[in-house]
C-alpha cells in the first residue's frame, strides 16, 4: 500500500464553504443552503472537507476522459470539482431533493450544467457502472454493503472513500489532509480459479500441453501455482496489478517469467526463459 502525505493541501482543508474550491459560497437565493446533518436514505449530509476533495481526486489521477460520480453527492462539490478543474465529466447521486436541487442551481451557475448531473435517487437502485472514478463518504456498514456493486464494476476503476474503509478489502494508496485520511481502490479484474495454460510450440517445445494454472484470489492479492509437465511449482515474484499478472516458476532448473494481461474471458501473455523470449502463451478457464 502506498501513503502519500499533502502537506500543501492542509491549509485549503481549513477554509470552510465553497471558496477554497473556487465555487460560489451561495448558488440561487431561491435554493436554500444545505444544512450540515440533512438526512439522506444511508447517512445524514456531512461534507467532506474542501482540502480532501482535492487530494483525493488528485490521488486518483482524475482527467477528461473520466466520468467521476459521487455516492451520496450532498451539496454537490465533488462532481463539481472534477468538471471544474480537472475536465471530467461529473455524476451526483442524491437521495435527498433539496440538495439535488442545490447542487443542480451551483451546476447552473457555473456553467457546468452539460458536463455534471445530480439524479435524485437511491444509490442501490441507481446505474453508475459507467463511472470510471467512484467516490463515497459513508459510514462503514453502507461501505460493506456497496462493495461487490463496487467489485463487479470494469477492472481499473478506482474508488475513493474518505474516512471509512472497506473492511478487508485494503487500498491501494491513501493520502492524508490534518490527520484526516483518504483512500484509493483500483477494482482488480477477476482472475482466480483454473486456468488451462496452452504455450506456442513453435516456440517453445519443453512443456507437454496443456498445463494448469491455479490462481487463489483476494481481492488485489494473489496467489497460486502451475503444474508444468507434471511438476507443480509455486508462483514466485508474483505482481497483479488490475489485469496484469506477473510471474516466475522454476522449471527444469531454468527461470520461466510469465507476463500476461486479462484478455476478454481469458488471459494472454508472454513467457521468458533466461532472459530471452521463447514463448506466447494463452491460458482459459478449467471447466
Amino acid at each position: 500500500m502506498k501513503t502519500t502525505r499533502r502537506n500543501a493541501l492542509s491549509a485549503l482543508s481549513a477554509i470552510s464553504g465553497w471558496a477554497a474550491l473556487g465555487l460560489p459560497l451561495q448558488a440561487n437565493a431561491q435554493v436554500p443552503e444545505p444544512v450540515f446533518g440533512t438526512p439522506g436514505k444511508d447517512s445524514g449530509w456531512i461534507p467532506t472537507p474542501n482540502g480532501m476533495v482535492e487530494a483525493m481526486l488528485e490521488m486518483a489521477l482524475v482527467t477528461p476522459a473520466d466520468l467521476v460520480c459521487d455516492l451520496g453527492s450532498g451539496d454537490g462539490r465533488i462532481p463539481l470539482l472534477a468538471a471544474k478543474r480537472y475536465g471530467a465529466r461529473g455524476l451526483g447521486i442524491e437521495y435527498n431533493g433539496d440538495l439535488v436541487k442545490y447542487s443542480d442551481s451551483v451546476a447552473q451557475k457555473e456553467g457546468l450544467a452539460d458536463r455534471v448531473k445530480f439524479l435524485q435517487g437511491d444509490i442501490f437502485a441507481t446505474d453508475f457502472t459507467q463511472a470510471t472514478v467512484v467516490t463515497l463518504f459513508m459510514p462503514p456498514d453502507f461501505n460493506r454493503k456497496i462493495r461487490p456493486m463496487l467489485l463487479a464494476m470494469k477492472p481499473g476503476t478506482r474508488v475513493v472513500a474518505f474516512n471509512f474503509g472497506m473492511d478487508d478489502w485494503q487500498p491501494d494508496d491513501s493520502v492524508y489532509v490534518d490527520a484526516q485520511r483518504g483512500m484509493l481502490w483500483r477494482v482488480p479484474a477477476a482472475v482466480g480459479g483454473d486456468w488451462r495454460l496452452a504455450f506456442d510450440q513453435a516456440a517453445f517445445q519443453k512443456v507437454a500441453q496443456p498445463t494448469l494454472l491455479h490462481i487463489e484470489q483476494k481481492f488485489q492479492k494473489v496467489t497460486g501455482h502451475v503444474v508444468l509437465g507434471g511438476e507443480r511449482l509455486v508462483l514466485w515474484d508474483l505482481r497483479y496489478d488490475v489485469d496484469r499478472l506477473r510471474f516466475a516458476v522454476i522449471h527444469q532448473g531454468q527461470r520461466l517469467d510469465f507476463d500476461g494481461r486479462v484478455s476478454g474471458t481469458g488471459l494472454e501473455g508472454s513467457m521468458v526463459a533466461g532472459g530471452q523470449p521463447v514463448s506466447h502463451w494463452k491460458a482459459a478457464r478449467s471447466a
